[in-house]
């Protein structure tokens, strides 16, 4: 036996093994066959969605507060239909945590073995676990194969479907975003074969999904992933509408549809579907999903010249935004409103919106976003001088 110490591991994107292996558990011991299974593929979707997030722009206050919820369902699933929570699962026996103290946790690893346990660094929460294999290397996608392969090998088509789309969000949560495609398309192959719309339809949000991050990845084929990210999303909808799925579930298929609409430049139909998405989010009290719908429709009434349209949603954004104390979606609505100050001829509203946008960039560090506000702040403040010059107050 060799120990490796926690700091020497190069644990690139905070993986939330524990969390995938969990819901594997629940779904294998539930069984496909089980009344409350589909509602377990549901809040697995959400939950891989949500760590894909966390793992692709880091994890924020929106995300932990949405994964909260997610969880909280399944430990409500878990109890009622086996007798515990999944909480208890992801500490089974092979995946219990091993808790230390100090600043290094220490994990004794089997050299040449397959036996996997997972990693917790005092003082964090078990969903920034990981999984550390004989060799040091962080669990993902070749745990995810391991799975495919012994469900092929049990025949269980089910079983390989399901697995297929976690494959999938293995390959999506590092960025190979074909790969993600493809295996995604397999479970849908298979959802289809075995007549489960409800998975065919969370395996068709999932391809969504990935493709529009593969459409930001690759601008050049932008408008080909969107034309097929959109069809996906489309077809999910339209199935998550026949089954009468949950309400929430269809309203994040309806944002994400409305996101792709947008950028496709199809802004009519982005609205609509935006805006049946956020009067569901309001109603349900889903507070970090209203916050982004809000925004989205602010920029799409901005776009459209609907001024007054576009500073009401956007403003209502800001607020959840505040009270979520989410410092990555107050600097991006304050970006939009201050670009919507300058296009109506408000520029010192202008800087002080985008003076706060550039603080919360800074914070977060994103460069990119930091060159855009600053060649704002340059329009507004020459937008201003000539008012300056002969004393009137903007």
């Amino acid at each position: 036996m060799r120990k490796i110490g926690y700091s020497s591991l190069l644990v690139m994107d905070n993986t939330f093994t524990s969390y995938e292996t969990g819901l594997s558990l629940l779904l294998k011991r539930l069984g496909h066959n089980h009344p409350r299974y589909t509602e377990a593929l549901t809040l697995q979707s959400r939950l891989l969605e949500n760590l894909a997030r966390a793992r692709l722009y880091g994890d924020t206050e929106i995300n932990r507060a949405e994964r909260a919820q997610v969880v909280d369902a399944l430990n409500r699933l878990a109890l009622k239909a086996l007798g515990t929570s999944f909480n208890v699962l992801i500490r089974e026996p092979g995946w219990a945590a091993l808790e230390g103290t100090g600043a290094e946790v220490h994990v004794e690893v089997e050299l040449g073995a397959v036996r996997e346990n997972v990693v917790t660094v005092a003082g964090r929460d078990v969903y920034e676990s990981v999984i550390v294999t004989g060799d040091g290397e962080v669990v993902g996608v070749d745990h995810r194969r391991r799975e495919l392969e012994r469900a092929r090998s049990a025949g269980d088509r089910a079983a390989e479907g399901a697995a297929l789309a976690n494959l999938g969000s293995a390959y999506a949560a590092r960025g190979d975003f074909h790969h993600a495609v493809e295996h995604y398309e397999q479970a849908i192959v298979i959802a289809r074969e075995l007549s489960d719309r409800q998975a065919k339809a969370i395996y068709l949000q999932n391809l969504g999904l990935a493709l529009l991050r593969l459409a930001d990845a690759e601008p050049d084929q932008s408008e080909t992933h969107l034309s097929h990210a959109a069809d996906a999303l489309r077809r999910a909808m339209e199935l998550f509408d026949a089954l009468e799925a949950a309400p929430l579930l269809r309203a994040r298929t309806r944002y994400h549809l409305g996101r792709c609409y947008h950028q496709l430049g199809r802004w009519r139909e982005a609205i609509t579907l935006l805006e049946q998405a956020r009067e569901t989010f309001s109603r349900h009290k889903a507070r970090p999903e209203l916050a982004h719908a809000l925004l989205k429709l602010g920029q799409l009434y901005h776009q459209r010249q609907d001024f007054e349209s576009a500073y009401i949603y956007l403003k209502d954004a800001l607020r959840l935004f505040r009270r979520l104390k989410d410092t990555d979606g107050i600097a991006v609505t304050q970006e939009a409103l201050g670009s919507l100050a300058l296009q109506t001829a408000r520029p010192a509203d202008a800087i002080a919106s985008l003076q706060e946008a550039r603080q919360g960039y800074t914070t977060l560090r994103r460069k990119e976003r930091l060159r855009a506000v600053d060649d704002l702040l340059r329009i507004a403040h020459q937008a201003r001088q000539p008012i300056g010059e002969i004393g009137v107050t903007p």
